[in-house]
């Protein structure tokens, strides 16, 4: 069931990976910023204020990680058992850092006295804690369900054979938006209380890195129709449930409209530009876009680490401070990438060929 898709690696992405990575940091160093001295006249916390007020670099790094998998994570499905072969990959690639990152969190939980119930850290390991009603160990950790649910219906499309077809793969989108939209604008007018998730919408920017894939790379017909109609209907949706997010308190509209607004369209037009122009082309960006996905994970306990020596307060002195959470973070995620990630990715990659060797017939005489 191979699809034959070329396997170009766009060596760039992995620059525009770090670029997402260090936007999530700093939006998390200004917010920490915020919270812990609200009043800050200092000029680090005007700067915070002013950035956070026009434009939310996390949701950004965001969009932008989502649009880089969407374009790339779907077309890893390949091999004598391609889907056998994804989802190895996929667990060694992600789970083994992950739950290292749960277990330096249960680590700092007890040691500050707010051990966290066996039940809530289980749940953590499987990525996906909301469906057994338990929260996240770090609310930073959110976008990780989100993936998981696109690489199952990757997998999805690709089993029934319309991961390329792009009049499929508008439809869903169209519709994961709607099962956004259509409950915020029936609550809006008093009609019914359905639940309001926002999953829908960010799944569709993930499918969005697809179709861009489809028609960037492939030359697809009518990929780039579907790119132009998704983009805008996405515009649209993100217009509609703005005010309802913002009156709930929800965290989808946080700050405003208008950093969040700015925040996607920054990512589609980031993304678009590396895509054409093949860059970043920077050796130093790439390493860090290796290092990517331990940043994330741990770039939030680094940072509280620091701030219970050195706590932000809006003065010069927190430039210090927060290029020392990142120089830490740096530190910390190469030294996870180099004893956690790469040598499970080697052995993730090892099982599945293994798997894969077993079930070719041997040319050996009984």
């Amino acid at each position: 069931m191979s699809l034959g898709m070329p396997r170009q690696r766009y060596a760039n992405l992995d620059g525009l990976r770090a670029i997402a990575a260090l936007g999530v940091m700093v939006e998390h160093l200004f917010g920490d910023l915020l919270r812990q001295a609200p009043s800050a006249s200092g000029p680090v916390g005007t700067l915070a204020e002013t950035v956070v007020q026009n434009l939310s670099l996390g949701r950004f790094g965001v969009a932008l990680f989502f649009l880089i998998s969407g374009f790339v994570v779907p077309f890893s499905i390949d091999g004598e058992r391609p889907l056998r072969h994804f989802a190895v990959s996929r667990l060694f690639r992600l789970y083994p850092a992950l739950w290292l990152a749960l277990m330096v969190l249960v680590t700092m939980g007890w040691f500050s006295g707010e051990t966290p119930r066996a039940a809530t850290v289980l749940a953590n390991m499987t990525m996906a804690p909301s469906l057994f009603g338990q929260p996240w160990l770090s609310p930073i950790y959110w976008t990780l369900f989100i993936e998981l649910l696109f690489y199952a219906l990757a997998a999805l499309l690709f089993w029934a054979g319309r991961l390329r077809d792009v009049g499929v793969l508008l439809i869903l989108s169209l519709a994961l938006i709607a099962a956004t939209v259509l409950p915020v604008q029936l609550r809006m007018h008093g009609l019914v209380n359905l639940p309001i998730q926002y999953l829908g919408m960010h799944l569709s920017f993930l499918f969005l890195g697809l179709l861009l894939r489809l028609w960037l790379a492939e030359g697809v017909r009518g990929a780039r129709l579907s790119v132009l109609v998704l983009g805008l209907v996405q515009l649209a949706a993100l217009l509609s449930v703005s005010q309802l997010s913002l009156a709930r308190g929800d965290n989808f509209i946080m700050e405003g409209l208008t950093p969040v607004l700015s925040a996607y369209v920054l990512a589609f037009a980031v993304f678009l530009a590396a895509v054409g122009l093949g860059r970043p082309r920077s050796a130093l960006l790439a390493r860090i876009g290796l290092i990517s996905y331990s940043m994330y994970l741990f770039h939030g306990p680094v940072n509280a680490l620091v701030y219970r020596v050195l706590p932000l307060t809006g003065e010069r002195g927190d430039i210090a401070t927060m290029l020392l959470c990142i120089g830490l973070t740096l530190m910390v995620s190469w030294l996870v990438y180099r004893t956690v990630e790469r040598p499970m990715i080697t052995l993730g990659r090892k099982v599945s060929s293994k798997r894969n060797a077993s079930l070719v017939p041997s040319s050996r005489p009984a």
